[in-house]
């Protein structure tokens, strides 16, 4: 199996636990740390839509595109043709 088999799930795992910590948030430091990094994740996804927009904006659907973006970043854009 492929690395890109493993990592949407792992990433979607990623995303409940810092949605969790937002709604109870884990004891310190790891929920600054979380938040931190979640952060940081979601800026660069928001890079990667404003780099590959051409891109995105070519798909039949793009909204969808760019919201798996947001949430999985360049392993989305991998698949895209």
């Amino acid at each position: 199996m492929s690395l890109m088999n493993y990592a949407k799930p792992v990433i979607a795992g990623f995303w409940l636990l810092a949605a969790l910590n937002v709604l109870m948030p884990f004891t310190e430091p790891w929920a600054t740390r979380l938040n931190w990094l979640a952060l940081v994740i979601v800026l660069a996804h928001v890079l990667e839509l404003l780099l590959f927009n051409r891109r995105l904006q070519a798909q039949p659907q793009p909204w969808l595109a760019r919201g798996q973006v947001l949430l999985f970043g360049f392993f989305h854009l991998r698949t895209l043709r």
